[in-house]
């Protein structure tokens, strides 16, 4: 189970930082529609936090490696990277390659 919510967390984290970087701040920049930021940046911000707690929670759980927890993380910074995150993370927990 822990993988498996790894994989959601990465998945949630990446969908919410597309909606805010690709229709969010467009939204507020070109149409002025502040009201856009102001409520996908705090979801966005709580889908992070709980993707970073159940990275950091994998890795004391033996589930990954340092390594992993780096490229977790700052895969989450780049668009699109959570979906390479998550991927990877199915390939790897499936064959015990976490670590």
């Amino acid at each position: 189970m822990p993988g498996r919510m790894l994989r959601i967390g990465a998945m949630a984290e990446a969908v919410t930082l597309l909606l805010l970087v690709g229709i969010a701040v467009p939204l507020k920049h070109l149409a002025g529609i502040e009201e856009a930021t102001r409520l996908m940046g705090p979801i966005h911000g709580v889908a992070f936090l709980f993707f970073a707690w159940l990275v950091i929670r994998a890795r004391f759980e033996g589930l990954i490696d340092g390594a992993a927890l780096g490229r977790l993380i700052i895969g989450a910074f780049i668009p699109f990277g959570g979906f390479v995150n998550e991927r990877w993370l199915r390939t790897s927990l499936d064959q015990g390659k976490g670590q």
